[in-house]
């Protein structure tokens, strides 16, 4: 057994069972006198160290298994205040590392606005935190300019010379073909139309489904052909992305065959308040099931509701004010404890984003969806009319600030911010605690430090706002440090 051999024995099972060695002759030293077994140990092991680390050979690496050189960077470089900044919430970040990150982004959102870079000796310690922070990633380009997209391949293991070129669509794969039609249809929903069409017979099942589902981007009239093919398809798979795209299409054939099929189930009563009494539709036929209507089961009931939902889903809106012969609000009111249809007609409001049905139904219900239609000004003036109102749960509310534009606008902000010290404002607060730092517009932080000199026995809310007030104190130096 070899001294090194033995030296690993003894750490293993411990001095007692198996005492450590003693240093081999050829080496030429001798172990100080007096040390206990566990001291020689750790003497030897030292020893040991330096000997193997002594022992290693230089390797000469070939000159085609090098990196290529950084290309030069002549992008103008972040100095100052903006450098210091940076390197202090890299090294010794003054808040929590939640609002670290944040601030890391808005320092790189600075510099691109500002065409300036990062300085090289920051560009290690930022990628490394980028790779852990989905969220800082993402703002990197093109704050880290040349040299850190160099050193950011290198990381990566993609040396710069062998960055993939583009192909055809037809050689790459399955997944890569998918992210490139997606890419297509945001520039060109047309070309990306025509692509995938001279290419679906050629295409497997799973491939169709995943390139047609982006057809959800810039999804328009003119993709109704290629639609109503894929109804017809052997797939299932096919053919329910196709359903699903064509119900927001209220103007298609499709949709027309859905209204026929919505309006002899559509009846009132009541007399002087009348209310919508809506019946179930029947077995589907071979229409109907390529329509995307679902099939009776094999065994059990027929599940006749999800017949229905089908077929609100795909028909257009306007089925429903014409039988009313009132508007969407008046309409909504007629359908009251209606629960399932009125979820039907807000998810086919809210895919369609028909304003006037989003509106309507916003009176009625917060929802996501809904706002997510409106322009920014109005989804806030909704938030605000409801907090004020009080006819929702606070905890409801939750999920769609945190959805909103950051910064919030300066009536909504104080808005929420009056709501933490309202009843259940502590727990709203620890739902927001992520968010509102970055939410807060600067003209905020004022009644924010204001709320936190408070008098408050919270120590939760009491974060909340000291976190707020420390994000937008070092905003602002960022904001200084790129004027």
């Amino acid at each position: 057994m070899t001294w090194l051999t033995e030296l690993r024995t003894s750490a293993l099972v411990g001095t007692s069972r198996h005492p450590a060695p003693a240093p081999p002759a050829e080496l030429g030293v001798l172990p100080p006198d007096g040390l206990s077994s566990e001291e020689s140990l750790l003497e030897q092991a030292a020893l040991a160290d330096a000997a193997t680390r002594a022992a290693r050979r230089a390797t000469t690496l070939d000159a085609s298994d090098l990196p290529e050189p950084a290309p030069p960077d002549d992008s103008p470089l972040a100095s100052g205040d903006a450098a210091r900044l940076l390197d202090l919430l890299l090294t010794q970040p003054p808040v929590g590392l939640d609002l670290r990150n944040q601030l890391v982004t808005d320092w790189l959102r600075f510099a691109e606005a500002s065409a300036l870079r990062v300085p090289h000796r920051l560009l290690p310690r930022l990628l490394e935190l980028a790779h852990t922070r989905p969220a800082v990633a993402k703002h990197l380009h093109p704050a880290i300019g040349v040299r850190g997209r160099w050193l950011e391949d290198l990381k990566a293991g993609v040396p710069v010379a062998d960055r993939p070129a583009s192909t055809d669509w037809t050689e790459l794969k399955s997944a890569d073909a998918t992210a490139e039609l997606q890419r297509l249809r945001r520039e060109d929903p047309a070309a990306a139309r025509e692509q995938l069409a001279s290419h679906w017979d050629t295409l497997a099942a799973r491939e169709r489904a995943a390139h047609l589902a982006t057809f959800a981007t810039n999804l328009g009239d003119g993709d109704e052909e290629l639609l109503e093919r894929a109804l017809d398809d052997k797939a299932k798979s096919v053919r329910d992305v196709a359903a699903g795209l064509l119900d927001a299409l209220p103007a298609s054939a499709r949709a027309a065959r859905m209204a026929d099929r919505l309006r002899p189930l559509l009846h009132f009563k009541g007399v002087l308040r009348k209310q919508f009494e809506i019946g179930l539709p029947p077995e589907p036929d071979a229409a109907a099931l390529r329509d995307g209507i679902p099939a009776d089961r094999r065994t059990g009931e027929p599940d006749r509701l999800a017949r229905l939902d089908a077929v609100v889903r795909g028909a257009p809106l306007e089925v429903w004010t014409t039988a009313s012969g009132r508007s969407p609000a008046a309409t909504l009111a007629q359908l009251k404890g209606e629960t399932r249809i009125l979820e039907a007609i807000l998810t086919t409001a809210a895919q369609r984003a028909d304003l006037d049905w989003v509106r309507a139904l916003l009176d009625i219900r917060t929802d996501l969806r809904l706002l997510n239609c409106l322009p920014r000004n109005e989804r806030e003036d909704i938030l605000i009319r409801h907090i004020k109102a009080g006819t929702d749960h606070p905890f409801s509310l939750v999920e769609p600030l945190r959805a909103l534009p950051r910064p919030w606008g300066l009536h909504l902000a104080g808005t929420v911010l009056d709501q933490l010290f309202a009843k259940n404002g502590s727990g709203l607060a620890g739902m927001l605690a992520d968010v509102l730092p970055a939410a807060l517009p600067p003209e905020a932080a004022e009644q924010a430090r204001r709320l936190l000199e408070q008098s408050d026995d919270d120590a939760g809310r009491r974060r909340v706002l000291r976190d707020a007030v420390q994000y937008q104190s070092f905003r602002q130096s960022l904001t200084e440090a790129f004027q």
